[in-house]
């Protein structure tokens, strides 16, 4: 008998890896093309009737069953925040301070990036508080934490232009605000002057309009530098050192740490260490700690001695002899 020996040819291997991606083309084109049912979330806004306000469990997103190929799907998880739902609440009906949204509302409002199908949408119903909208005038706080690089430091607190916005609402829920944050946001390695536009807080957004979405954002970072002041007087917060009443050191040192460019430009005043009467006049210990108020981005480094000795004069009775 003879025996064939079979060889693979690089024609063969050719033959061969053809057939495999011919194969799976024609898989991965069928399964592209099959239809799915998933779910998808969709971001939801809802646009209060003009001059009311609403209020109420509003969720940012809606679970949406969609049906859709293959090729939709991978449309929509690249393209997911170009879908959402909008619904204008000035087409419906207000009934005893309530507007229902149900299942109906929902999907005919809903926007998908790609020519799909809704079928479902998760939660099916929403109940909405409607209240008269009124407008209050509150402060912007920086939600904002500024890392400076190392050997730099924050001057002062970083404040924010506009420093007020006009929040329109509920009149029950505006007047539970006093102040409006910006989003939070974390700076990291600062090392010059900042100036950067950061966006306001987007909470009740769906309750509550502002007069202005983003503001300016100024901190004043710098090289630190530090300098000893000598010879800081004590002095007593709200009366005066009484006779019999002692303290001592009567001087103190303190090194104090700013930014370079402000410890050149402005001129120290004369710092004083201030103890309060009453705490001097209420001691049993015998040591307080004095406080030092410093100008604005001026920061205390450390105070020698940190504390003060304080004692009290005693006078004994003369006992005569009989």
């Amino acid at each position: 008998m003879r025996k064939i020996k079979a060889k693979l040819t690089q024609e063969n291997i050719k033959g061969i890896l053809f057939a495999f991606l011919i194969s799976f083309s024609i898989w991965v084109y069928s399964l592209m093309n099959s239809q799915y049912n998933f779910y998808f979330k969709v971001p939801l806004k809802i646009i209060a009737p003009e001059k009311f306000s609403i209020s109420g469990r509003i969720p940012e997103e809606l679970d949406v069953l969609i049906s859709a190929t293959g090729w939709q799907i991978l449309n929509l998880s690249f393209l997911p925040k170009t879908s959402n739902c909008t619904i204008n609440l000035n087409q419906n009906e207000i009934v005893n301070n309530k507007i229902i949204l149900t299942k109906n509302d929902f999907l005919k409002n809903i926007q998908l990036s790609v020519n799909a199908q809704a079928l479902d949408v998760n939660p099916s119903t929403i109940t909405l508080d409607v209240g008269t909208i009124v407008e209050k005038v509150v402060p912007i706080v920086a939600d904002v934490i500024i890392h400076p690089r190392e050997n730099f430091i924050l001057i002062g607190k970083p404040i924010v232009k506009p420093d007020l916005v006009v929040i329109r609402g509920r009149k029950e829920l505006i007047d539970q605000i006093d102040v409006w944050k910006t989003k939070r946001v974390a700076l990291e390695d600062v090392f010059e002057p900042l100036r950067k536009e950061i966006p306001l807080s987007d909470t009740l957004r769906s309750q509550i309009s502002l007069s202005t979405e983003k503001v300016t954002l100024l901190a004043d970072v710098d090289l630190q530098a530090e300098k000893e002041i000598l010879d800081i007087p004590i002095s007593i917060e709200g009366g005066s050192l009484p006779p019999e009443h002692i303290i001592e050191p009567k001087l103190l040192h303190a090194v104090i740490r700013t930014g370079i460019n402000k410890l050149i430009q402005t001129d120290i005043p004369t710092l004083e260490a201030k103890v309060s009467y009453q705490e001097l006049i209420n001691d049993t210990t015998g040591i307080i700690t004095p406080r030092i108020t410093l100008p604005d981005g001026f920061y205390l480094v450390s105070l020698n001695p940190p504390f003060v000795y304080h004692w009290k004069r005693i006078k004994a009775k003369m006992i005569s002899q009989r």
